[in-house]
């Protein structure tokens, strides 16, 4: 399921033309929090286009919806 999740992340970010750059996605547990992650290269800039939130906003969601996608269910509470 975390694998489906943050390549949901992943795949959604690589489609999407004001997304931040894709650094790297592990399904490795890091810490107490985070079952696995999707990191990012941030653009270094000081303003953000309406599309560039609409964009984030998106790759964020992606997770989810690969979940409800390919598992058909969502883990609760996220």
């Amino acid at each position: 399921m975390i694998a489906y999740h943050e390549a949901g992340h992943a795949v959604t970010g690589w489609f999407l033309e004001h997304a931040h750059p894709l650094l790297k996605v592990t399904i490795v547990p890091r810490g107490t929090a985070a079952l696995g992650f999707a990191q990012y290269l941030p653009k270094e800039k000081y303003l953000t286009l309406t599309e560039e939130l609409e964009d984030d906003m998106c790759m964020t969601l992606g997770g989810r919806a690969s979940e409800e996608v390919f598992l058909e269910k969502f883990r609760p509470g996220r």
